[in-house]
């Protein structure tokens, strides 16, 4: 039996061809992964968002309540609640961002590479941008403190390992874009090579 009649019998069988059957396949693995996408976009913004609340709400109590702050903790304080604001604008932005996306299999493509475009900005800002300069502050304001040797030390050691795994994360997030990238250039190249 040779594949034609192969496929007459299947097309008989499920009166769809093979490639309708292929191409919802392919739908469903890219919606799959624009909610895997869009799930870590949301877990990532609400750490910011409770990570950035709670350092801030530290920092203040130390500073003001307690009294035992200095010029470093007190920009400290800033930069943390500038990465609240930040992380509730750029998720307002990506939610009314969905709206814009089409309901095709190129659409949904998109909208998960969009996700995972912004996926690894953020994670970018945060591993070159952000930890460097919270890293930094804090050990400054610990130098002008009264804390000891070794609580820097500890300090130094989290920061390495959050460093770490935020670089980690940051190529994770990175190889499945360029997953996401590869697959819409396939998909842009079929319909010529059909043709």
């Amino acid at each position: 039996m040779d594949f034609n009649e192969l496929q007459k019998i299947w097309d008989s069988q499920s009166n769809k061809p093979i490639y309708v059957l292929r191409e919802e396949a392919l739908h469903q693995k890219i919606l799959a992964k624009s909610r895997k996408a869009g799930r870590t976009a949301n877990i990532t913004e609400w750490v910011l968002i409770f990570t950035g609340l709670l350092a801030a709400g530290i920092l203040v109590y130390f500073d003001f309540i307690k009294d035992e702050g200095n010029v470093f903790s007190y920009i400290s304080v800033v930069l943390f609640s500038l990465i609240t604001v930040y992380a509730i604008i750029n998720r307002f932005l990506r939610k009314n961002k969905t709206e814009s996306f089409e309901r095709t299999i190129l659409g949904d493509l998109e909208h998960a590479l969009s996700i995972s475009e912004y996926q690894v900005s953020l994670s970018k800002g945060m591993l070159y941008g952000f930890w460097p300069v919270g890293y930094s502050l804090s050990v400054l304001s610990l130098a002008m403190s009264d804390k000891s040797f070794w609580f820097t030390i500890a300090l130094a050691i989290l920061f390495s390992g959050v460093s770490y795994l935020s670089w980690w994360e940051h190529k994770c997030y990175v190889r499945r874009r360029n997953e996401l990238a590869t697959l819409k250039k396939k998909l842009a190249e079929e319909p010529e090579k059909k043709l």
